[in-house]
């Protein structure tokens, strides 16, 4: 048995806190053998999960460092041990990045039943939602809570926020109270079926649509969503454009239903590239509501839908991608692309962004490291920059910008704007007008992203507590994403029932 790393879990019967480790199977060679995730409770016995199809992925992908930067005071107080991790989250003061993201819910309800539900939305849960002045008083609470430099960015979630009537009301409050994004995690239906709501949503404020866009087949729709529902992306997506709203496509990616798909979705999007900006592909993770026996069947780790996007389209490279510098290695990929003007694709990440890594406002921190040379594997299998030289402005600055470059991406050229009339160019390089190539470029830049979410049956607290994207509570909180779905939601479903 080869360990590479341990940390901390939860038992996926009990959900008690315990032991847990990256183990690689036996084998001769690194490139044929794979990584699971192992928990070991003392009554239920011993859990494998799937981590990495390939070994060798894994442990080149995890020696990328992290530059721990952790929030301002915490809210909850945690174990000074972190024996009971993440069973206090809160944030506590053992949390290690501050937020970047705030997911807040407007709504439990839902237009759609799909199969795969992360939010069991549609089930029996107290259609109770928040009002317009609860929300007001969470966002100012969210405003008091922002000492690091920048308010925080904002996601309006649920169940689906389109089913309220006052949404734009809602997104406007947040512009209003000074939140500079606000993000619409949406299933796209709404703005499908009524004419004029994306302008709607785009007159209130709402910087993109974070759509939920499975593939381009209905096949898969039926499968994860109940119902075809293509055309009627297509359709909110042609709204959108109108509007000038950006859109980035959600895939839900489950092994045997749509793996097969995302050469498709990527054609999709660079031919859609002025009004979608980016994909943000979310290999399946099972909390909420989801087939039984998928949590081994329809597993596919982020290594193994890197390796299927490089081989259904090459232009799309395994090596383009990189994690996050300000986050846990084992969350998320990143890359960003151009539509040059003869169609061919080019990756935008640079050389030495290679060499280093990349945070998420697409630059290394202010101030020197004191790490050098090749960096030794903790136990913890997290390699954490010691940046002692960052002074606190530096520091707040990584913050500013990591929150700013999200908000700064999403520039929907509409097409009566659109550069270059009838020259034509062989590279993007090739105009020399910097306002035409600053308008061809924000017209045809795009990211690619992906965001391994956990769940019961592959927690890891050391992942936990570098989280940036958390979800705010009823009682605020604020509980990284994935603890939250895991381990909360249900507590706080119930609590609205017995209310």
């Amino acid at each position: 048995m080869n360990i590479i790393s341990r940390t901390r879990s939860i038992c996926p019967v009990c959900r008690r806190p315990v032991e847990a480790y990256y183990m690689q199977e036996d084998g001769c060679c690194d490139m044929g053998t794979r990584v699971f995730f192992v928990q070991n409770c003392p009554e239920h016995g011993e859990f494998r999960t799937l981590a990495a199809e390939r070994a060798d992925d894994f442990k080149a992908w995890i020696r990328n460092p992290v530059m721990n930067i952790p929030p301002e005071k915490a809210i909850t107080k945690g174990d000074p041990e972190d024996a009971s991790c993440p069973l206090h989250c809160g944030t506590c003061e053992n949390h290690l990045q501050t937020t970047c993201c705030v997911l807040i819910d407007v709504t439990a309800r839902c237009n759609q039943h799909c199969p795969y539900c992360f939010a069991l939305s549609g089930d029996a849960v107290d259609p109770a939602e928040p009002t317009l002045e609860e929300i007001s008083a969470k966002y100012d609470w969210l405003l008091e809570q922002g000492e690091e430099g920048r308010e925080f960015n904002i996601q309006l979630s649920g169940g689906e926020p389109t089913v309220r009537d006052d949404l734009p009301e809602i997104i406007r409050m947040a512009r209003d109270k000074g939140f500079s994004y606000v993000q619409i995690n949406s299933n796209g239906r709404r703005l499908a079926e009524e004419e004029g709501y994306a302008q709607k949503l785009k007159d209130a404020g709402a910087s993109v649509i974070f759509m939920q866009f499975d593939g381009t087949r209905d096949d898969i729709y039926m499968q994860l969503r109940g119902e075809p529902l293509f055309e009627k992306k297509v359709q909110a997506i042609r709204n959108c454009e109108k509007a000038g709203l950006a859109v980035t496509l959600v895939p839900t990616v489950v092994k045997g239903v749509n793996d097969d798909n995302i050469g498709e979705m990527m054609d999709f999007l660079v031919e859609n590239v002025n009004v979608v900006k980016g994909i943000h592909f979310q290999p399946a993770s099972f909390f909420g509501r989801y087939p039984e026996g998928d949590e081994t069947e329809g597993r596919i780790t982020m290594f193994g839908l890197l390796r299927e996007l490089e081989e259904q389209r090459p232009a799309f490279r395994y090596t383009d991608s990189l994690p996050i510098s300000t986050g846990h290695t084992l969350c998320c990929f990143y890359s960003t692309y151009i539509r040059e003007p003869d169609g061919s694709i080019r990756c935008t990440i640079t050389a030495k962004q290679q060499e280093e890594g990349i945070s998420c406002c697409d630059t290394q921190a202010p101030g020197e490291c004191c790490c050098c040379g090749e960096p030794e594997m903790p136990e913890s299998g997290v390699v954490t920059t010691s940046c002692c030289d960052m002074t606190t402005a530096d520091r707040l600055e990584v913050i500013k910008k990591d929150r700013d470059y999200v908000l700064n991406k999403w520039d929907v050229t509409m097409p009566e704007e659109s550069c270059c009339g009838e020259t034509q160019y062989e590279s993007a390089e090739d105009i020399t007008d910097l306002d035409e190539f600053l308008a061809y470029y924000r017209r045809n830049t795009f990211t690619v992203t992906g965001m391994a979410f956990q769940d019961e049956r592959n927690l890891d607290s050391e992942r936990l507590k570098r989280c940036r994207v958390v979800q705010l509570t009823e009682d605020n909180r604020l509980i990284p994403f994935c603890a939250y779905n895991t381990i909360y939601r249900e507590q706080f479903q119930q609590k609205r029932k017995e209310r």
